[in-house]
């Protein structure tokens, strides 16, 4: 039974666009009949520690990846980039307190590349205190968090060389996205 271009229902009139009827006629061919996951879903976030490491795909893949509080400088390396695959990193509390900074760089050098923004909030600027900086997806492979305050940056593969980027910065140095 092929689906009407419009239907009256309830005393009114209504045009279907071409969604509107495959979204029909797949509910008319299943008899009807379908469920819905409606379970809150969740994941425990990853407490990273205090020392240079190297992100994996079964350890931080899909899930919040929270970046301590740095005794040092430190070195956040991501897993081989591939298409779809998805990070989340975040950073707070007492990071600029000391002077540390925080690197995240691509798991291979001069290979695989950041494309995308990063708006910087410059917590020392009385004037503008926003700007953006960009990767430009196709030779900057590190990211610089010079004496962070707070971040929220999120990575998603484009492809198995480019990691999509965007998110926020806060610190009185801006980020930098960068060659190595």
């Amino acid at each position: 039974m092929a689906i009407k271009k419009q239907i009256a229902f309830e005393g009114l009139t209504y045009n279907l666009g071409n969604k509107d009827r495959v979204a029909a006629d797949s509910v008319l061919q299943s008899g009807g009949n379908f469920s819905l996951n409606t379970a809150v879903q969740y994941t425990t976030p990853v407490l990273q520690t205090d020392a240079a490491e190297t992100l994996t795909v079964a350890a931080n893949a899909g899930r919040t990846t929270i970046i301590p509080n740095v005794s040092a400088d430190r070195i956040y390396t991501l897993p081989q980039v591939a298409e779809g695959l998805y990070l989340h990193l975040v950073g707070f509390g007492a990071l600029a307190a000391d002077g540390h900074d925080v690197s995240i760089i691509t798991d291979t050098a001069g290979t695989e590349f950041f494309q995308g923004a990063v708006a910087h909030h410059d917590t020392d600027q009385t004037g503008q205190t926003t700007s953006i900086v960009w990767g430009n997806g196709s030779s900057n492979d590190t990211i610089k968090l010079d004496v962070v305050e707070g971040f929220d940056l999120h990575f998603l593969g484009k492809s198995s060389t480019v990691w999509y980027l965007w998110g926020w910065s806060a610190g009185v140095t801006v980020i930098t996205v960068a060659d190595s």
